[in-house]
C-alpha cells in the first residue's frame, strides 16, 4: 500500500470513504498514521482483534456486521480501504441508521423480521452473555417487559419502539460507534462532519424544492394565460370566481393540486426557498472545513499582498514598477500671476486688433 509515512494512492474504497465523508487528502492522511500504528509488522494489513482492541470492543457478530455490509471479505485481517470505509460509515450512521444496521445484522434470513430467538441473540451479544448466562440487572427487567407479537415475528417498527421505550438494552449497539468516534479524529470531528454533510443535504432539497415551484409557478402561469383568452380579459379580471369553471379544461398540475396553492403563494415560497437556499450556502462558504472557504481565503490573501506590494512599488509577482512622475503642484506665487497677467494683456491685444 506504500511506504510507512507517504499516505497511499486512495483506492476504490478509499474514494468511497472521501465521498461519502466529504474528506480531503490531508484527512485521509490522519486516518493513515491511526492504521501505521495499528500494522505492527508493517505489512500494510491489521488484524481484525487489533481493530477491535483499538476501539476497546470484543469482536462479535454486531461489530463485524459493517465488514459484510460492505461487501468487505477478510481472512483476520484488513487492509487500509476496508479500515477507513468501515470506520467512516460506522462514525456517520445517525440514530435511526444504526437501528436500522442492528436489525440488518441480526436478521440472518433477510425477510424483513427476526425470530425471538435472533431478538434474544441480539442482548446476548449486546451485554455479551454467554453460553449457559442469563442477562442480569435492568437489561433483564426490561427484557421481561418487551411484549413479542402472537406470531413470534418482530418487525423493525416493533424493534424501533423497544429501544425508545427500553434503551438500556439497546445502549450497547451506540457504544462501538462513539468509541471509534472518540479513538479516531474525535468525537466533536465527526459531530461537525455531520452537521456538514447535513447542510448540503438540505441545501440540495432546497434547490430541488425550488426547481419544482418555479415549474408549477410557470403552468400556472400558462394555464392562466389560457383561461384568460378562453374567457375574455373584462371577464376574466372583473369576475375571477368564474376561473374554476375551466379547471376542467385546463388541469391544474397533479403536484400543484396536492399542496392546493394560488400563483401568489406559489412565489412566495419560491422567495422563501431562494433566501434559504442563500443562506445555506453562506454557511458553506464560511464553513472553514470546505473548499469553497479555503478559496475565498486564498482570494482574500492574494489581494492583500498584492496591496502591500503597490505600496511598495512592486508587482504582483515581485517585479519592480515604473514610478510615475508626479505633477508640479500649482502654486500662487509671483511667477504664476505674472504669466496670467501676460496672458490677459495678449489676450485684450488680440481683441483690440480685430475691433480695428
Amino acid at each position: 500500500m506504500g511506504g510507512a509515512e507517504s499516505v497511499p494512492a486512495p483506492d476504490l474504497r478509499v474514494k468511497r470513504a472521501m465521498a461519502l465523508a466529504k474528506m480531503d487528502m490531508k484527512d485521509v492522511g490522519k486516518f493513515w498514521k491511526q492504521f501505521r500504528k495499528l500494522d505492527k509488522e508493517m505489512r500494510s494489513q491489521i488484524d481484525i482483534e487489533d481493530y477491535y482492541e483499538a476501539i476497546e470492543e470484543q469482536r462479535s457478530i454486531y461489530g463485524d456486521g459493517i465488514f459484510e455490509l460492505l461487501d468487505i471479505t477478510h481472512a483476520g485481517n484488513i487492509g487500509f480501504g476496508e479500515f477507513i470505509q468501515s470506520i467512516v460509515v460506522m462514525c456517520l450512521f445517525e440514530y435511526e441508521e444504526i437501528m436500522k444496521y442492528c436489525f440488518y445484522v441480526f436478521d440472518k434470513d433477510k425477510n424483513g423480521y427476526v425470530e425471538k430467538a435472533e431478538l434474544d441473540t441480539i442482548l446476548n451479544v449486546f451485554h455479551h452473555v454467554g453460553a449457559g448466562e442469563k442477562l442480569v440487572g435492568n437489561p433483564a427487567k426490561a427484557k421481561k417487559s418487551l411484549k413479542i407479537p402472537d406470531d413470534g415475528k418482530v418487525e423493525f417498527d416493533d424493534v424501533k419502539e423497544i429501544a425508545e421505550r427500553f434503551p438500556s438494552l439497546w445502549f450497547p449497539a451506540f457504544r462501538i460507534q462513539n468509541n471509534m468516534m472518540v479513538r479516531y479524529m474525535g468525537e466533536s470531528w465527526w459531530n461537525k462532519k455531520k452537521r456538514q454533510l447535513q447542510d448540503m443535504k438540505n441545501l440540495k432539497a432546497k434547490r430541488k424544492r425550488e426547481k419544482e415551484l418555479e415549474e408549477d409557478a410557470k403552468f400556472e402561469k400558462l394555464r392562466q394565460r389560457k383561461i384568460r383568452k378562453k374567457m375574455g380579459m373584462i371577464k376574466y379580471y372583473l369576475c375571477p370566481w368564474n376561473r374554476k369553471i375551466y379547471d376542467k379544461m385546463y388541469p391544474r398540475r397533479v403536484k400543484e393540486a396536492d399542496h392546493g396553492l394560488s400563483a401568489e403563494e406559489l412565489a412566495e415560497l419560491r422567495r422563501k426557498a431562494r433566501e434559504e437556499a442563500k443562506r445555506l450556502e453562506e454557511m458553506m462558504i464560511k464553513n472553514p472545513t470546505t473548499q469553497e472557504w479555503r478559496n475565498y481565503q486564498k482570494a482574500k490573501e492574494r489581494k492583500m499582498r498584492i496591496k502591500v506590494q503597490r505600496e511598495k512599488g512592486l508587482g504582483p509577482d515581485g517585479e519592480m514598477l515604473e514610478v510615475p512622475q508626479k505633477r508640479r503642484p500649482k502654486t500662487e506665487g509671483p511667477d504664476r500671476k505674472q504669466r496670467l497677467e501676460r496672458r490677459r494683456e495678449k489676450h485684450r491685444l488680440i481683441n483690440k486688433t480685430i475691433a480695428n
